[in-house]
């Protein structure tokens, strides 16, 4: 199958080690990376050797050609990344701590990919033989709506499977208030839904997180996959629930590692199952869901093994047993 990646495709600029400060106040260094989570997943799902394929805009700028030739060069098929004079392609500055965990400040005003509209998305094949997957990005600001509604909807009526990463990053909402009730509602139309915890304790209250996992599975999402940074991750159906744990490593950078483990489970999935027609019975299988979770895991432990965002993202044989 393929694996369709709606979204923002843009440059990380992540931080190179803590400045030196000793005479005077000093900013980290910070080196461009391409990025942006979407894209992240459609280069991990190339880089294991699957078909990845990003549906993006980005910049008639410096960087959006870097992107554009970086996403072909990892294998990512292009046909629809469009590129506009009208708007800039977005940064995001990624500063990490000594435990490689991120803050960010996101520079995404009239961001190109925010101008990805129904025309273009018309032009976007859709068919039961691929996953359409998006991140919470895609429906964080009233500009954006029309188009992911747009091709949810197209989805639906081509019975393309549809997997959403909440990915819950505040600075790209209009209104944080409106995140919530969003996410519900898409999360109505996804058959395999990622989250992580420390998210679904935001959105709703760690009180709530159960509860609401409980309303999407009975929505019609199959699979709900809830990762917690380096602690066991759960996997849950209508009929089955399971935890694995994840690997102990020695963590550089966690950048993209919940990319790489939603890109590692698309893929193993898309080697398992043809259509979507297939993808009701293999979910219903306790040993396939859980094979899949594991493989998954070991894509992001890996991941946060290395610096940076495409270039993090493993090969089979990174990760090969």
């Amino acid at each position: 199958m393929k694996i369709l990646c709606l979204g923002e495709v843009l440059i990380d600029m992540l931080s190179a080690g803590a400045a030196d400060q000793s005479e005077m106040p000093a900013m980290n260094s910070f080196q461009p990376y391409a990025g942006g989570a979407p894209a992240n997943v459609a280069v991990a799902v190339a880089k294991l050797g699957g078909q990845g394929a990003m549906v993006s805009k980005v910049g008639d700028d410096t960087f959006g050609r870097f992107l554009q030739d970086m996403l072909s060069y990892h294998k990512v098929n292009t046909d629809y990344v469009w590129s506009t004079k009208d708007a800039n392609t977005a940064l995001a500055f990624v500063n990490l701590d000594k435990d490689g965990e991120r803050s960010f400040d996101f520079y995404v005003d009239n961001a190109a990919h925010k101008h990805i509209g129904e025309e273009d998305l018309a032009k976007v094949a859709c068919d039961d033989t691929s996953v359409l997957h998006f991140c919470s990005g895609s429906i964080s600001g009233p500009e954006l709506l029309p188009g992911t509604d747009y091709i949810l909807n197209k989805a639906k009526q081509e019975n393309m499977l549809v997997c959403l990463d909440i990915n819950y990053r505040p600075a790209f909402w209009d209104d944080t208030a409106n995140a919530p009730v969003r996410i519900d509602d898409v999360a109505k139309k996804v058959s395999i839904l990622k989250a992580s915890r420390e998210e679904l304790a935001e959105l709703y209250g760690e009180e709530n997180a159960q509860a609401h996992v409980q309303q999407w599975l009975d929505s019609g999402v199959k699979v709900v996959l809830v990762t917690d940074g380096g602690e066991p991750i759960q996997y849950i159906t209508k009929d089955f629930s399971g935890t694995l744990a994840s690997p102990k490593v020695s963590v550089k950078d966690t950048t993209a590692a919940g990319d790489s483990f939603i890109g590692g489970f698309l893929y193993f999935l898309s080697t398992k199952v043809a259509n979507s027609a297939e993808f009701d019975k293999w979910a219903s299988s306790f040993e396939n869901v859980s094979e899949a979770t594991e493989f998954a895991i070991r894509c992001g432990a890996y991941t946060v093994t290395q610096y940076g965002a495409f270039s993090a993202l493993p090969t089979m044989e990174h990760i090969a047993k």
